[in-house]
């Protein structure tokens, strides 16, 4: 990984999931999932993912001579666990996007970080693994409601080399 990638992860990104871009349909082996896609001076990103409420994808990027991938999957709790606390998946849903736009490069990269959101939401990314050797980072994003938690999402980030 590198300042570059991670660069271009970030703001592919904010373009897309986080931003205004419309996500495409895309066929895979007979999944049906969206995809954005954002082209730059700096690089290339893509991303991929089959997910309603829980699901899982993959962004690539390529930056010069430089590729790196962030894998990602988990989702948002079970209809019956939102209904009780008076929340949609859609509610949630915001929360992410919102804290995404709000940490950018802070956040699904290397170092942990979190955001206090109003009304009792909290957004957390920690690592629980990061190995210098192997160029990879293991991180944990979850999204908080009154302390209890309504979102998670495994992250992979990796070189390709």
């Amino acid at each position: 990984m590198s300042i570059k990638t991670d660069n271009l992860l970030t703001k592919g990104l904010a373009v897309g999931y986080a931003g205004t871009q419309k996500p495409k349909l895309v066929e895979r082996v007979g999944f049906t999932g969206a995809s954005n896609h954002f082209v730059s001076s700096n690089g290339t990103y893509h991303d991929e993912w089959f997910a309603d409420k829980n699901g899982g994808g993959q962004e690539l990027v390529i930056a010069g001579k430089e590729s790196a991938t962030r894998l990602y999957g988990g989702g948002v709790s079970s209809t019956e666990e939102l209904t009780q606390l008076g929340l949609t998946a859609g509610d949630v849903i915001q929360r992410l996007i919102v804290s995404v736009q709000q940490l950018g490069g802070k956040t699904r990269l290397h170092e942990p970080c979190s955001l206090e959101l109003p009304d009792g939401w909290r957004y957390v990314y920690t690592i629980l693994k990061k190995s210098e050797k192997v160029p990879l980072t293991i991180g944990y994003e979850s999204i908080l409601y009154n302390g209890r938690e309504v979102f998670a999402h495994g992250h992979i980030l990796s070189s390709i080399k």
